[in-house]
């Protein structure tokens, strides 16, 4: 089995295999099956038995897939519920520790107080807190996920938090007490590592905790590390499929990512 696994790619397996693709793979492998075996009948079975090997190893036999088997089913009457994952929400720009401040405001408390610098529309970190914030985060990824999530929990406004195992990463979950999953933020180790150290940094900076706290999640977008791994992170785009997005009706998104991780650090608007 440790042969199989290896040869699956997890983008399209497990538990972020696309159920469109896998559903348009499969009635091609069948059609194909079908019209050989009219002629050979072992032919027929030979396809229908290695097509669907394939898209079973794999996540799908034709090639490219993700780009037209989502808008395939989009355009179809069948309920989007039928083909939408469950997995644990990625965060975006504004998810995370903090509370919703305005952009403007906060862009210029930031800036205020010397940690961002501002040259017309080019923004960038003060050097001083991108190293503050750097070391920081190094401490912070040394740690076990048990520890980084108690680390989270004392800078978050957050009632309770938990490490949950996932299939493919660990997270951690912040609550308001009540059990409400609704009321749950899911951070992944690389946001995790990155806000807590952001709000924590920040302490230097700036005074109000409401404003350090909304400022961790906007501060990834100046990430060219994975703050847990150290891997380049990259910019791409999910697909409406493959775990990228929930329903194939969905507009992807364009993020900052982490390959190795498999973490989304930041959400662009």
């Amino acid at each position: 089995m440790d042969r199989l696994d290896a040869l699956r790619p997890p983008a399209h397996t497990g538990d972020d295999r696309c159920r469109p693709c896998t559903v348009v793979n499969v009635a091609i492998v069948a059609i194909a099956a079908l019209l050989l075996g009219r002629r050979r009948r072992g032919a027929g079975l030979a396809v229908a038995a290695v097509g669907l090997l394939v898209v079973w190893l794999r996540g799908y036999v034709v090639p490219f897939t993700p780009r037209f088997a989502p808008a395939l089913v989009a355009a179809s009457p069948v309920p989007d519920e039928w083909f939408g994952h469950e997995r644990a929400p990625a965060p975006g720009p504004t998810e995370g520790l903090g509370d919703d401040v305005d952009g403007e405001e906060l862009l210029g408390r930031l800036v205020e107080a010397g940690v961002l610098t501002a040259d017309g529309e080019a923004v960038d970190l003060a050097p001083d807190f991108a190293a503050a914030w750097e070391a920081e985060m190094e401490r912070l990824a040394a740690l076990s996920t048990e520890a980084l999530a108690d680390a989270t929990f004392d800078v978050a406004r957050a009632a309770d938090a938990s490490v949950v195992d996932g299939t493919r990463r660990e997270w951690i979950v912040l609550g308001d007490g009540s059990g409400d999953v609704d009321a749950q933020t899911w951070l992944s180790r690389p946001v995790a590592v990155a806000e807590t150290a952001a709000a924590t940094t920040l302490a230097g900076w700036l005074s109000d905790p409401t404003i350090r706290r909304a400022a961790a999640g906007p501060l990834r977008v100046f990430l060219s590390e994975c703050p847990d791994c150290g891997t380049a992170l990259v910019e791409s785009s999910t697909m409406a499929c493959c775990g990228g997005t929930t329903t194939p009706r969905e507009e992807p998104d364009d993020v900052l990512a982490c390959p190795d991780c498999d973490a989304r650090l930041h959400t662009f608007e």
